[in-house]
């Protein structure tokens, strides 16, 4: 069974008729204007203990933001595959994705206290720091490579993937933030940069809109397979998934597998 933490409650009362869009909108309205907090945390981060306050009792379990991207990942894979998952945490996505589809699951993080969690849920755990290229060679050989929510905070992720290419045989599946999402674009136009951080500004390094996507895949020359859009403006996601998805899920080939194919 995949536990779920619901955070979002359901509304309640007269705000049950107002649709979604409207409800988040008003909600996120406000943020156009200020920032995740009014004194910037400078000690360095450790690992261990960021899992402990974000998930606390609920180690392993789904946010609502997880599951609608976890959602999307499924889509994108197939049943009785190898996964590898570069910062897995607690290994809740990889929990959801085995459950659904019955891979084989590897995780990779830098917090032993995560890795406990997510290595109790059948999922072979790796402790490693990707920042050591040498430890890329520890790394299995697999179908997929996933990596969500982890580009954004390296200063060179393209570095990163193509030292990962060798180990993926078929594609990799990367989620980043959508900068491109309304609240953004209206933090720039009222003078603020978009604030996409929890503890300190350089959390992120690396933003991306859609446009930026197909640039990006086109100039490292790799193949963008698909991109699928989640979360944010219910329904205005899907029409206008640039201004109204607050996330993006793409599927990479690596021009390695791609030149291969057509060697074949």
């Amino acid at each position: 069974m995949v536990g779920v933490n619901s955070k979002k409650e359901s509304p309640r009362g007269w705000r049950r008729f107002i649709p979604q869009p409207l409800r988040l909108f008003y909600r996120q309205l406000p943020m156009i204007f200020s920032y995740p907090k009014d004194i910037i945390e400078e000690s360095a981060v450790d690992y261990d203990e960021y899992w402990k306050e974000k998930r606390g009792e609920n180690l392993g379990e789904l946010s609502p933001f997880q599951l609608a991207r976890a959602k999307e990942v499924r889509h994108l894979l197939e049943p009785k595959c190898s996964v590898l998952d570069i910062g897995c945490g607690d290994g809740a996505v990889l929990k959801y994705i085995k459950h659904e589809l019955d891979v084989i699951p590897w995780g990779v993080d830098q917090s032993t206290y995560a890795l406990k969690s997510a290595e109790s849920f059948g999922i072979r755990i790796l402790h490693l720091n990707l920042n050591d290229p040498s430890s890329i060679e520890e790394l299995p050989e697999v179908d997929y490579i996933m990596a969500l929510e982890v580009l954004e905070h390296l200063p060179n992720p393209e570095s990163l993937l193509r030292a990962l290419a060798s180990k993926c045989r078929k594609a990799f599946v990367i989620s980043v933030p959508n900068s491109g999402y309304w609240l953004h674009r209206m933090r720039f136009f009222f003078g603020r940069t978009p604030a996409q951080w929890r503890r300190h500004p350089g959390e992120h390094l690396r933003f991306w809109t859609q446009n930026d996507v197909h640039w990006w895949v086109k100039a490292i020359g790799w193949e963008l397979e698909e991109l699928r859009s989640y979360e944010g403006l219910a329904g205005l996601n899907r029409i206008f998934p640039s201004w109204c998805a607050m996330g993006m899920i793409i599927k990479v080939k690596p021009s390695s597998i791609t030149n291969q194919k057509v060697i074949l």
